[in-house]
């Protein structure tokens, strides 16, 4: 197996703290600012926002053909 290849160079994105809306690199798990811990999504959490926006938009294609 070989070893990852990690780019120290490369920025990671940001997102916003919803305590102090400071912009936290998404590799950090704590606002440096405030101290909030961002929480770790489950397994079923990420297939739950998986399902609920393929629900969304079956049901906007289906909006759709009925105003056509």
């Amino acid at each position: 197996m070989k070893p990852l290849k990690i780019d120290p160079e490369r920025p990671f994105g940001t997102r916003e703290c919803p305590a102090c809306a400071m912009d936290v690199p998404e590799n950090n798990n704590r606002c440096p600012i405030c101290g909030y811990e961002f929480p770790n999504p489950t397994p079923r959490q990420k297939h739950m926002k998986l399902w609920g926006a393929i629900l969304m938009l079956i049901l906007f294609i289906f909006v759709m053909l009925r105003l056509f």
